[in-house]
């Protein structure tokens, strides 16, 4: 590759690269240089642009021109030096060397006793509370907060974080001309009402749910009922109690003809086979209460208040659920059904496994279903799955009172949703405030508890509150941090190599694979998603095509930590290489780049286009330059442009969320 490619591919990433160990960037210079010495050419002199006359070369040369641009982390080589530079990408940067005098700083970070949840206020947020509350624990600690983003910033990061995908061309351009002061507020209500959005939240839910279970080709077949049950839920701004309730009180069966009828019970069929009982009960916790309760399930938690007693009594809210059976009818499967089974769910033994305790139904605060009876805790042989055998005899049927799986699982939603009971709302608000801002206040965003460390916990108090006293309203929600000061805040150069941002800048974040697969949608036009049905397209919903090749490569867990989401050589060359992609970016025909060139001769306009297109900004005045440069000196302009698409489409700015 030459210089000017790289010089454009530079330009095109986030303005704080992380620094790669020095023997890599030393590899990586060698590499370079010896590509241009085996192609007689030197990287220290310019080449005429006639002596490359591949499509390799030219994007190679036009990579070379971004690179140069402030910003912009190697991310290409070409032939042989691909993988290894592919290789230094995605190792680990150099750990920045701290501040001597930030290092003394005592972090607003602590924990709070469940108790102490109920004393903060339930009354609505007032406007500019948020900002109020998280610049107080600032200026404890001495931290000055990031400036405010730009109005192409803000639209690019609000589309994405409600649409999952990028603004249309059209809408930026009258959202940069639009004066009013409560432009922002009117673009978050406008999206909140979309279709988009509550797909692309429902989407991300069904993944919460679906990336940690093993489905079996009959349960893949009813994920998108499921998906789209979440997605009208949140459609019609459902509570998050109202939601959570439906799924845990749900019973009977889904039916493959019958997509509109009772996908929510899909949560519990989710989890089958032996452990189905403790699965399912360890997922409740971690889903609704944030609570990883199942380290307490062979001893006690290492690190919370939570006991192995506490993990089996919440489980035994599950005790009768019998998981999922296959309807066959004339020899086809059909459906699914829930079921439940006489018997109790049983603690085992640490002496002896085969044997186990009968277990009441608790919830965490040690309180029994109301109403409850309970039964002898006898000790006894475990059945398969946990149960206690003897079926309707001694040693099974009839604890709780009597109350049937319906009525038990009825009585926990009832625990979990109530109003006294902090944890449900803070789970939420914890988990929504780490996807809007690239960090949550607890790490990882489903680990809560009394004994655990969040940052500002005062501040998720006060919001967890409020989203309480406005009865779980999630639009609501959205709406009061997307419209703080704290949400509008630039990512700021030096900040992600700290281990917390503390809220005062955004935390740039990996963009999910259906995010990504729609955003080049919207820049590209349609990439195609190949047949089939979702058996045959797994856990991300995409089929066999180029959105299900890159669903398979960028595809992870919500809930995992963002700077444990790391990229790879295969991803990256899955982008860079691509055939569907690549016929995409070319400037022919209908294409997207096409029309802009045919639309706009003027190369500086139609390069404002392209930025828009795929940045959502326009160009600054020194990629403008360098870009300009590159088109000049290619003798053709449609392939100059493809080069720089290209390098846009591959450039780390495109594939973050900032």
């Amino acid at each position: 590759m030459t210089r000017n490619s790289w010089r454009i591919l530079r330009s095109l990433t986030l303005p704080a690269r992380p620094r790669l160990p020095k023997s890599f960037r030393f590899l990586m210079t060698f590499s370079c240089e010896t590509w241009y010495v085996l192609g007689g050419r030197s990287l220290h002199g310019e080449t005429p642009y006639r002596s490359r006359r591949t499509t390799c070369h030219r994007r190679r040369y036009a990579m070379h021109v971004i690179a140069r641009l402030p910003g912009f982390g190697y991310r290409h080589l070409g032939f042989g030096g691909v993988a290894l530079l592919m290789l230094a990408a995605t190792m680990h940067a150099d750990p920045p060397q701290p501040d001597a005098k930030k290092a003394e700083v005592q972090l607003p970070a602590g924990n709070l006793e469940t108790k102490a949840w109920l004393t903060y206020s339930t009354k609505p947020l007032e406007k500019g509370e948020i900002d109020r509350l998280v610049n107080a624990e600032l200026t404890k600690v001495k931290v000055k907060p990031a400036a405010k983003t730009t109005d192409e910033q803000f639209i690019r990061r609000a589309y994405l974080d409600l649409t999952g995908k990028l603004p249309p061309l059209v809408e930026i351009v009258e959202f940069l001309k639009d004066t009013s002061a409560d432009k922002r507020a009117k673009l978050v209500d406008k999206l909140l009402e979309t279709d988009e959005y509550a797909k692309h939240w429902g989407h991300y839910w069904r993944t919460v749910v679906t990336t940690r279970a093993t489905l079996d080709f009959r349960l893949q077949q009813v994920v998108p009922q499921y998906e789209r049950w979440l997605t009208a839920q949140l459609k019609a701004n459902k509570s998050w109690a109202s939601i959570t309730r439906d799924q845990l009180t749900a019973s009977g069966k889904i039916m493959y003809a019958e997509p509109d009828k009772n996908a929510e019970a899909f949560f519990l069929l989710s989890r089958r086979g032996a452990d189905s009982i403790t699965e399912i009960a360890a997922e409740t916790s971690r889903i609704f209460l944030g609570i990883q309760i199942q380290c307490a399930q062979c001893h006690d938690h290492p690190s919370d208040v939570w006991k192995r007693q506490n993990f089996h009594e919440f489980a035994a809210y599950f005790g009768r659920y019998g998981g999922e059976r296959p309807i066959l009818e004339e020899k086809k499967f059909t459906g699914v059904q829930l079921v439940n089974r006489p018997g109790e769910h049983r603690m085992p033994s640490k002496d002896d496994p085969k044997l186990g305790t009968v277990m009441n139904p608790k919830f965490l605060d040690g309180k029994p279903p109301a109403g409850a009876k309970p039964v002898p805790s006898t000790t006894g042989p475990i059945g398969k799955g946990g149960f206690g055998k003897g079926g309707f005899g001694k040693g099974g049927f009839g604890g709780s009172g009597g109350m049937s799986d319906e009525a038990r699982r009825k009585s926990l939603a009832d625990q979990i949703t109530d109003k006294n009971n902090p944890w449900f709302a803070a789970a939420f608000v914890n988990r929504m405030w780490g996807e809007f801002m690239g960090q949550s206040f607890y790490a990882p965003i489903d680990d809560l508890g009394p004994q655990k460390d969040a940052m500002m916990p005062t501040v998720l108090a006060r919001v967890a509150g409020s989203f309480r006293g406005n009865d779980y309203d999630i639009k609501q929600l959205i709406s009061d941090i997307m419209n703080s000061d704290t949400y509008q805040r630039q990512i700021r150069s030096g900040d992600p190599g700290e281990d917390h941002l503390l809220f005062a800048t955004r935390n740039p974040v990996r963009m999910n694979a259906s995010a990504l697969i729609a955003s080049l949608n919207a820049t590209l036009g349609p990439l195609g998603q190949g047949g089939g049905k979702f058996g045959a397209m797994g856990k991300g919903g995409f089929g066999g095509g180029p959105a299900g090749q890159i669903n398979a490569e960028f595809a992870y867990d919500p809930s995992t930590k963002a700077e444990e989401i790391e990229g790879s050589i295969s991803q990256a060359l899955i982008l860079m290489n691509n055939p569907a992609i690549n016929q995409k970016i070319k400037a022919q025909g209908t294409n997207m780049l096409g029309r802009i060139l045919a639309n706009n001769t003027d190369n500086t306009e139609a390069l404002r286009i392209v930025y828009l297109r795929t940045l959502a900004r326009r160009p600054t005045d020194r990629e403008s330059t360098r870009c300009l440069e590159h088109i000049k000196s290619v003798s053709n302009r449609a392939e100059a442009f493809e080069d720089i698409l290209w390098a846009l489409i591959n450039s780390t700015e495109f594939q973050m969320k900032r």
